[in-house]
């Protein structure tokens, strides 16, 4: 195999359902180089089986199995391995559409000042059905500002590519950040370069309650205000050392069991979203995600108007 041109790095636990369409979409990928590093966190269901498989047949697959740790340490382990300038990320329940990395190569070609990079994006149901593409920022100044100052960023974590070198300058994945370590790392990235997309949509993800963005909302927004809070602290000079000890503090409770992931009321809310997203493409099936919002919370008042609303339409 040729000197790879990216490295892209995925995460694994427990995707068996999902995980063959996430390891053909980056091993189809046309015209780019590239090493494909797996890190299985701890699968009991059957994953760990279906990347040696694979591996068997793809040199460019490199699997690393560990216990259990969370997302957050396995891509430290998976981006140590990198040995590409470009490192792109996978999730394992997401599909890089046809072009993706051949297309973010060209855009780092087109921006050299440019060490944070990604693409719009589908935002597609639990039933694989597209829900939403979700656009993203032509102009990389207004792109870069706007993931500094406004809180917006690329669409999802697993469609970026990062610029190897300033991951390492810049400290990479952060343990601490058990949850929201994507956009902590963005934030870091783009202070010391520049931020550019593509605006077609080469990336699928995956909008389900069951997963981090629904399930275990509320944790990850804890996470979030952190690393807006250390972003805010290097902007005024002040130590970031308060808010990492937070952090690592409810991210060592996590790894011990010591805190839940999910709760009910986030469980209600991941549902709640689902069905807003499925209302114009799907009227029966954005009921029944309404409908299951409440059954989780039944005080769910927000759930309760929606399903009384698209009542009285229908």
């Amino acid at each position: 195999m040729n000197s790879p041109a990216v490295s892209v790095v995925m995460g694994v636990c427990n995707n068996v359902d999902t995980l063959p369409a996430a390891l053909a979409g980056i091993l189809s990928q046309e015209g780019v180089d590239l090493e494909f590093i797996v890190v299985d966190d701890g699968s009991t269901d059957g994953s760990a089986e279906i990347l040696d498989e694979a591996a068997k047949n793809d040199s460019r697959l490199k699997i690393v199995h560990k216990p259990n740790e969370g997302l957050t340490r396995a891509l430290i382990d998976g981006c140590a391995l990198a040995s590409a300038p470009w490192i792109a990320r996978q999730d394992a329940d997401d599909v890089s559409l046809p072009g993706r990395l051949a297309a973010l190569l060209e855009l780092a070609r087109q921006r050299p000042d440019a060490v944070l990079l990604a693409s719009a994006a589908w935002c597609v149901g639990p039933r694989g059905e597209r829900l939403r593409q979700v656009a993203v920022e032509s102009d990389p100044a207004v792109a870069r500002h706007q993931l500094l100052n406004e809180k917006i960023g690329p669409p999802a974590h697993g469609s970026v590519m990062f610029s190897r070198e300033s991951y390492r300058v810049v400290g990479g994945y952060r343990a601490c950040f058990y949850y929201g370590q994507d956009s902590d790392l963005w934030m870091r990235l783009a202070e010391r370069g520049g931020v550019a997309y593509r605006t077609e949509p080469f990336y699928a993800y995956r909008w389900d309650p069951n997963a981090i963005s629904g399930a275990s909302r509320s944790l990850q927004r804890k996470f979030g205000r952190w690393g807006q809070a250390c972003r805010r602290a290097r902007a005024d000079g002040r130590s970031e050392e308060p808010f990492l000890c937070q952090a690592a503090r409810l991210a060592d409770d996590i790894r011990r069991g010591r805190v839940k992931k999910a709760r009910a009321t986030d469980r209600a809310i991941g549902l709640y979203h689902a069905g807003c997203l499925m209302e114009t493409s799907d009227p029966s099936g954005a009921r029944t995600y309404y409908r299951q919002a409440v059954s989780a919370n039944p005080f769910f008042v927000r759930a309760w108007l929606k399903l009384l609303g698209i009542g009285r339409r229908a």
